[in-house]
């Protein structure tokens, strides 16, 4: 199986998933798309504040190494998207195509790969890396799975973006996990001294 081969695999795959789910549906198919990312912060910013209730900076130190681990395989992300040149027809612009309306609506820029997928595979590693806790590794993993599910059932990205996005995400982690623990072990002090100045 050629390159070629598996691209139109990708837009078969992407167009036989459309129509799962009704179109009045859609909002709910949106917001679920985003899910991964409200979990996210319900995680960070409770991490910290129980760190702060229970008087243990272990907390906000695990906060933070999950926020910059996150934070670190999302710039690089950012700069790649940026500088590489569009090389495939965007999800929505071949749906229309084919008399298909996406759920979701999204704005045609570059699918590849796909950022909620990459952020869900840097927030599992982080999760998975610096909790030890089943239950959120499992919810995170859970909701990993819904948000990007959702993304391609909506339109929004073709299942190889997915998958890309996935597996970029937890490479990426897993390669600058030491040089983010390097610098979350210099600024946790000065993090924490300006929350406690703020009460958090």
């Amino acid at each position: 199986m050629n390159f070629q081969s598996l691209l139109d695999f990708d837009k078969n795959l992407l167009i036989s998933l459309q129509g799962v789910i009704p179109a009045q549906y859609s909002s709910i198919v949106t917001i679920l798309a985003e899910s991964i990312v409200v979990w996210c912060a319900i995680f960070l910013v409770g991490t910290w504040l129980y760190g702060t209730f229970q008087k243990n900076d272990d907390y906000k130190k695990q906060a933070l190494q999950v926020f910059g681990l996150i934070v670190s395989v999302f710039v690089i992300y950012t700069i790649v998207n940026l500088c590489v040149p569009q090389w495939r027809e965007h999800p929505h612009s071949f749906l229309n195509g084919a008399n298909i309306t996406p759920l979701i609506p999204h704005p045609t820029d570059n699918s590849f790969p796909s950022g909620h997928a990459l952020f869900s595979g840097a927030f599992i590693v982080a999760v998975f890396t610096y909790t030890k806790n089943y239950f959120f590794i499992t919810l995170t993993i859970l909701l990993a799975l819904i948000t990007v599910c959702c993304r391609v059932l909506g339109g929004v990205h073709y299942p190889g973006d997915i998958v890309a996005g996935l597996f970029f995400g937890i490479i990426g982690a897993l390669i600058f996990r030491p040089f983010v623990e390097k610098i979350v072990e210099k600024i946790t002090p000065i993090c924490i001294k300006i929350a406690s100045f703020l009460k958090l």
